[in-house]
């Protein structure tokens, strides 16, 4: 176990000894005025507030044990979300509630449960359930293009993202919060489950190289206004600025920060008007504005 307390303690006394030794004082009486204010609770730091957390119960099935339990059509679930959850991992209880209720029962479902309870997976794994279902119909994606990056080549004309696949575009999924910093998390979340090698390699061998397309639409997306010489430019340098970020990361914990140009994540605002996303992540407001 963690030391909790004597972590925020020795923090504390580092905070002390930066600011005396910071900004001495000439008078002793000064510093043991100054002593005492940094010692009153609040002033410097809050002590921590510590929160159980209760053991759920699990379900006693694996995620390729909960996928075979499914009907047939969807029992790719295991390939398509094989990130999710580690081979050995046990679902929680509620996780396979979840995916039972949605998927075998077909009905809508409030989830309720505390944190790090894993209320995530329990949308994700109906939807990527039903995508794994949907996908296996979709028609083969075409090669891409020579000219595909198109930020660089001298042409100024913008290519669309996924003018060269031929199955239909549709958002098959809606994720809205209230705030961006959650749209934010939702995206590394995704970026981790779909965005793997290993999925990218069961999508290439069984979706006919097909992705899994998802796309952040808020007012961080790139880019606004219409589509003219100007905007484009932005868009460019944008897609460069992102391209090179990508190439400097090497440690894969840290590669889920930054968007992945060669995978299913969307490029563009205009890239999701002319080819919606399967799972489109906005909020309310960009919603809105989006109908």
């Amino acid at each position: 176990m963690y030391d909790v307390i004597g972590a925020y303690q020795r923090l504390e006394y580092i905070y002390k000894l930066y600011i005396k030794s910071t900004f001495p004082l000439r008078y002793k009486s000064l510093s043991q005025e100054r002593e005492k204010i940094l010692n009153r609770t609040g002033i410097l730091s809050q002590p921590p507030l510590i929160e159980t957390v209760p053991i759920y119960q699990t379900s006693g099935l694996t995620l390729k044990e909960a996928s075979d339990k499914l009907p047939l059509e969807y029992k790719n679930l295991d390939k398509l979300a094989q990130t999710l959850f580690q081979s050995n991992i046990e679902l929680y209880k509620h996780q396979w509630d979840s995916l039972y209720k949605v998927i075998i029962e077909q009905k809508d479902i409030v989830v309720t449960t505390g944190t790090g309870s894993g209320k995530t997976e329990c949308f994700l794994l109906p939807l990527f359930a039903q995508l794994a279902k949907d996908s296996n119909n979709w028609l083969p994606s075409e090669p891409v293009p020579n000219n595909h990056q198109w930020w660089n080549s001298k042409d100024e004309k913008r290519i669309s993202q996924w003018k060269h696949t031929p199955r239909t575009k549709a958002v098959r999924a809606l994720i809205l919060y209230p705030l961006n910093a959650l749209v934010e998390d939702q995206l590394k979340r995704l970026r981790a489950a779909l965005e793997s090698s290993d999925v990218h390699k069961w999508l290439d061998n069984s979706r006919g190289n097909n992705r899994i397309t998802f796309g952040r639409y808020t007012g961080q997306t790139p880019v606004s206004g219409k589509e003219n010489k100007d905007s484009i430019k932005r868009l460019r340098k944008d897609l460069k600025d992102r391209e090179n970020q990508f190439k400097q990361i090497n440690e894969s914990d840290l590669s889920n920060y930054f968007s992945r140009l060669d995978g299913g994540e969307m490029w563009s605002r205009w890239d999701m008007q002319e080819a919606p996303p399967d799972i489109l992540i906005t909020n309310y407001s960009m919603l809105n504005i989006i109908l």
